[in-house]
């Protein structure tokens, strides 16, 4: 399939590891110049050194999505190198765990809404006028399936509270910028081989060999297709939605978690 992404410039928040890492990956292979944003500059140098001995275009970018100050700083910065950026894909830091009794402090739950909610008001904002502008922008947004159908057994309690309200912000925002030429999606990935998610299982649910893993994904995780997905399975999607062919789709939450949500539509 032919994207009809070559050279247009795209930013991806948390872009030098796990899903992100991917999605940088593949939009340089179509061609796109790609800017990966982060916290740290070691990890975003060697994902950027990694892209461009692939033969993409990257760039890298410090910065932390939850800083207003910074994001806005970054989006400048890719401005001056690749142009506005018309490709962003936006993601919300890591959530610590814990259950609702064992978190007392309010000030988590309202840090949590910032970092999910609040970091993609401030990324949109940065980023839709040049989208607007030009009559052509995709936004995608990788969430998480627990947003709609928050897991009792993952001990979430912060997260599941904080997650649902960032669905209503980027419904709105399709609805608003979609007769712009602008898309705006969801793509909302199940349990995956990311360094946090098996961090997290070992530490928290005590499944660190593969054999304990797909047990957890089988009997308690209830995954039809008892493992977890893939980077590349989400990063393949989400390349899609980026691409001039997915100019139609808007608003759009798409799951993808080897069968884990239980409901028909």
């Amino acid at each position: 399939m032919h994207y009809g992404i070559e050279d247009r410039s795209a930013l991806i928040v948390g872009g030098s590891k796990g899903i992100g890492f991917e999605v940088a990956k593949y939009l340089a292979a179509e061609s796109a110049r790609v800017a990966v944003m982060a916290r740290t500059k070691a990890d975003v140098d060697a994902a950027v050194e990694t892209i461009r001995d692939s033969g993409g275009s990257a760039i890298g970018v410090v910065a932390d999505v939850g800083n207003p100050d910074q994001v806005g700083d970054a989006v400048r910065e890719v401005t001056a190198e690749h142009g506005p950026p018309l490709i962003v894909i936006g993601q919300a830091k890591y959530q610590r765990p814990g259950d609702f009794a064992d978190i007392t402090d309010v000030t988590v739950y309202r840090e949590s809404f910032e970092s999910h909610t609040m970091s993609q008001i401030v990324l949109l904002q940065a980023v839709l006028p040049a989208m607007k502008d030009a009559g052509w922008g995709r936004f995608v947004h990788i969430g998480s399936a627990t947003a709609k159908e928050p897991a009792g057994n993952i001990h979430h309690a912060v997260a599941n509270t904080s997650r649902p309200s960032t669905i209503g912000l980027l419904k709105t925002v399709a609805d608003e910028y979609a007769r712009y030429g602008i898309t705006v999606n969801t793509v909302a990935p199940g349990w995956i081989e990311t360094d946090n998610a098996l961090a997290y299982l070992q530490q928290h649910l005590g499944a660190s060999s593969d054999e304990e893993r797909r047990d957890f994904m089988l009997t308690q995780a209830r995954v039809p297709a008892a493992r977890m997905g893939k980077p590349e399975e989400i990063a393949s999607l989400i390349a899609y939605l980026c691409s001039e062919p997915a100019g139609y789709l808007t608003g759009s939450w798409i799951e993808v978690d080897g069968g884990l949500h239980r409901s028909a539509f």
